[in-house]
């Protein structure tokens, strides 16, 4: 019995594009806020900074055309210090020109230190608001201006991850549904992709199509042509072997032929019916037969010795009566195969236990020691066939060898004991 292997469900790739896709177009969103916010404000202190130094050079320039000495920047948004006189503690540490931003508690201040163009010491120009509020009455033109544009271009984003998909996916789905047009009862497809590469695969799946609908044809041809160009020789020889039994005082050698002319025919319907049942992937109910394993084992026992007469000794301990439903050619081909393949390779006693689960058929090993293991020995295709029949049926089938003995379990599961109209006319 194979163990079912557990595996996860798998992924639809349409559905893996779209959140590629979508965080594509999410990553694409972050960065692009995280731009404009950077932009915002980089663009606002460059423009203070831009109104620092112009502030800044005007005094410079009124000094230097007009020796104006008290004409500073506007007093409503800049505080003016000069270092020869009264300049804030926190202040008076820069001494080095340049633009710098000072945190003053919860105020953030920005501000240009610069030489004093009278050469005497440093003069100063702080900005008197935070940085921040220096553009607010142009920051909700700026921000609709961003979410306008922010919003058009995640449209044409999204709306050319959503075309990018169709032009990925649709392709892709043709392809799976031309996959669902493969069994032999549906009509040829053409190969109509677009792309060069997903029209190979169409390719090869019509290829792949062609060759199976040819294997279902020569398979049915051939089961129809064994059922009448096998089976009519058969007949043929059965009749014949039948014919050959009633003439009169037959030559003993003439009565073993025709025994053994007999029993391949047998054999060979046989494995006729076996095969053509095999090569079906569902049988049908009419086939099924209840069968009764017990009587079919004793019969298929009484018939070893004279084929195996110097063979090991069986030893068949029934527990019960096990009933299957399965055809009847089924049965006997398994029962054969281990019975025979037992007495061809073991030495001792075989012994055989059933009940209403399995069927367990152990021997000793001995200096022939591959008894019942024997792959592509015995009757027929020996285990090989076992096995078909046995996954064909749902039932489990183990072979092993063990330290002293070969073991075979046929695991089943057993239908209602038939009622007694039904136990007699299987017994017929």
């Amino acid at each position: 019995m194979h163990n079912p292997t557990t595996s996860t469900a798998p992924t639809k790739l349409f559905n893996r594009l779209l959140v590629m896709g979508g965080s594509l177009v999410a990553i694409f969103t972050a960065l692009f806020i995280v731009v404009v916010v950077v932009a915002e404000d980089q663009m606002e202190l460059l423009s203070l900074h831009h109104w620092l130094d112009a502030e800044a050079s005007r005094y410079e320039r009124d000094y230097q055309q007009k020796g104006i000495t008290d004409a500073y920047p506007n007093p409503y948004e800049f505080d003016f210090y000069h270092s020869q006189k009264s300049v804030p503690a926190w202040l008076s540490h820069y001494q080095t020109p340049g633009f710098y931003e000072h945190h003053l508690g919860p105020e953030d201040k920005h501000f240009l230190v610069r030489r004093a163009p009278d050469g005497q010491g440093f003069f100063y120009v702080v900005f008197k608001d935070n940085a921040d509020d220096y553009l607010d009455h142009y920051e909700s033109k700026l921000q609709l201006f961003v979410i306008g544009l922010g919003s058009l271009i995640l449209l044409i984003a999204a709306l050319y991850a959503y075309f990018t998909l169709r032009q990925i996916a649709h392709p892709l789905q043709q392809v799976l549904q031309k996959i669902r047009q493969m069994p032999p009862d549906f009509a040829d497809f053409s190969v109509s992709n677009q792309y060069q590469e997903l029209q190979q695969i169409e390719q090869a799946l019509l290829h792949s199509k062609r060759q199976i609908a040819d294997f279902f044809r020569r398979e049915q041809e051939f089961s129809r042509f064994s059922a009448h160009e096998i089976r009519t020789p058969l007949m043929v020889l059965q009749g014949s072997a039948e014919l050959l039994a009633r003439l009169p005082n037959p030559d003993p050698r003439a009565t073993k032929a025709q025994q053994r002319i007999t029993q391949s025919c047998d054999e060979i319907r046989l494995l006729t019916d076996t095969f053509l049942l095999l090569g079906k992937s569902r049988l049908e109910a009419e086939r099924l037969e209840l069968c009764h394993l017990n009587h079919l084992i004793e019969k298929q026992l009484a018939q070893l010795p004279s084929q195996h007469s110097d063979g090991p000794v069986f030893e068949f301990l029934p527990s019960s009566d096990v009933w299957l439903e399965s055809p009847p050619s089924f049965l006997i081909i398994i029962i054969r195969n281990l019975l025979k393949n037992a007495a061809s390779y073991s030495e001792g006693t075989v012994r055989i236990q059933l009940d209403n689960q399995q069927l367990r058929m152990s021997n000793p090993s001995g200096s022939q020691a591959h008894s019942i293991l024997k792959q592509n020995q015995g009757y027929g295709y020996g285990l090989i066939i076992v096995e078909r029949i046995c996954n064909l049926m749902n039932w489990h089938f183990h072979a092993q060898e063990r330290a002293e003995h070969f073991e075979v379990v046929w695991g089943f599961s057993p239908e209602k004991q038939p009622t007694d109209s039904q136990h007699i006319d299987n017994q017929h």
